[in-house]
């Protein structure tokens, strides 16, 4: 014969906290045998911060070097004569928009912005080519004008000639 076993309530009440207690304790324990071996993400926060910081300074003391270049090859671009190009001008300017675009490639900077230098330089290169083909447009315009001016002359002389020698022809009979 057996005999059954009951339980009040409290012993019921301090088994159910003493199974509780058990497995927050187990969890504790396994947590810390299996977690102990990995980085916390927290411990490195500060490091990102600092060189985050560093990335920052590193492009803005970068970006102080290259600003005046940029703004200097735009004031170039846009005073480039029509009329008369100037061959050296146009080659320091292609160094500058090259300098531009190189101006981040060697820093060893991550930072996001540099990207737009690259960009910036070739926004110039299309103005540059822009103004180039304006330049050419230009001198054809004079070319052709020109042609046709002399065209006009000579079909003008042509045609007192011809009617000089109908004149003349006219002038026998």
């Amino acid at each position: 014969m057996q005999a059954h076993i009951t339980l009040s309530k409290k012993e019921k009440r301090y088994q159910f906290l003493y199974l509780i207690l058990m497995l927050l304790l187990a969890l504790l324990l396994l947590g810390i045998i299996f977690l102990h071996q990995f980085r916390s993400p927290f411990s490195e926060t500060d490091i990102l911060k600092v060189q985050t910081l560093e990335q920052k300074n590193k492009f803005d003391i970068q970006q102080k070097v290259t600003q005046p270049i940029v703004d200097t090859t735009f004031s170039k671009i846009v005073s480039l004569s029509e009329e008369n190009p100037d061959p050296v001008k146009e080659s320091q300017i292609e160094y500058d928009i090259s300098t531009i675009r190189n101006s981040f490639e060697n820093a060893g900077i991550n930072d996001e912005r540099k990207v737009g230098y690259p960009l910036i330089a070739e926004f110039y290169k299309m103005f540059l080519e822009d103004k180039k083909w304006l330049v050419k447009k230009k001198e054809n315009i004079k070319k052709y004008e020109k042609q046709y001016d002399d065209c006009t002359i000579g079909y003008q002389q042509r045609k007192d000639q011809l009617i000089d020698r109908r004149n003349s022809f006219n002038a026998q009979k």
